[in-house]
């Protein structure tokens, strides 16, 4: 989900994406119709703060979602990483220590293997 900026935000984040060097372009964030920004070489939607990928066709856009994808599932899988951490200090009972310990363990294996995926992806291209 999108988190809407007033306009002096947006405003605020266009100027400053403008005085880092960034180039507006006359293209439109899909999402929020405000300009995108070429920033160091990537395009950025600087009111959603979000990268933008531009596809001609449907399998463009699947290969192009694949790393955005992994960059959420992991930055999900780190919170609940930091989240069990917490409550793995906090046990006393075996068997609560034993279930988040092997959570833990799956959720690592999630990492993992994003980062397999990232590479097979990265070698293909």
């Amino acid at each position: 989900m999108v988190m809407s900026l007033g306009k002096d935000d947006t405003v605020r984040r266009m100027s400053e994406a403008l005085k880092a060097g960034g180039k507006m372009l006359a293209e439109a964030c899909p999402v929020c119709g405000n300009p995108l920004f070429e920033i160091k070489g990537e395009l950025r939607c600087v009111a959603c703060d979000k990268p933008v990928v531009v596809v001609k066709d449907k399998t463009e856009s699947g290969r192009a979602l694949i790393p955005i994808v992994l960059t959420s599932l992991e930055g999900v899988v780190v919170e609940k990483l930091d989240e069990l951490t917490g409550r793995l200090a906090g046990a006393v009972d075996l068997g609560e220590i034993d279930e988040t310990a092997r959570t833990i363990d799956s959720l690592l294996s999630v990492l993992r293997k994003s980062e397999e995926i990232r590479q097979a992806f990265r070698q293909r291209d």
